[in-house]
């Protein structure tokens, strides 16, 4: 199982915002069958800078199912992102292969 991790650093002017949209464009992409689990999480910290920072999560069963989740679903709400909200969310992202589950 393969965890692809998107970590958002969202300004605070947008946040509430943010959060409604990209809470409708995880319910859609949460129905694909290319994803098993889908989460949105959000870090508990202060003063690390400015902004909010998010992590959306998506468990994936393997990595041929990935490479067509990052051609379809993930590129396009990237380019979503961008257009929506400009420069007020940055984006990157990481995959995490889980080894064992408890």
């Amino acid at each position: 199982m393969i965890v692809y991790n998107v970590t958002c650093n969202v300004a605070p002017e947008v946040e509430k915002q943010w959060v409604k949209w990209v809470d409708l464009q995880l319910d859609q992409i949460s129905k694909s069958e290319r994803i098993n689990n889908t989460s949105i999480l959000k870090l508990n910290a202060n003063n690390l800078g400015e902004g909010v920072v998010y992590a959306l999560q998506y468990h994936i069963s393997d990595q041929d199912t990935l490479q067509n989740f990052l051609k379809n679903e993930d590129q396009i709400l990237k380019e979503e992102i961008k257009q929506a909200f400009g420069e007020a969310v940055l984006l990157f992202s990481s995959q995490l292969e889980i080894i064992k589950q408890y």
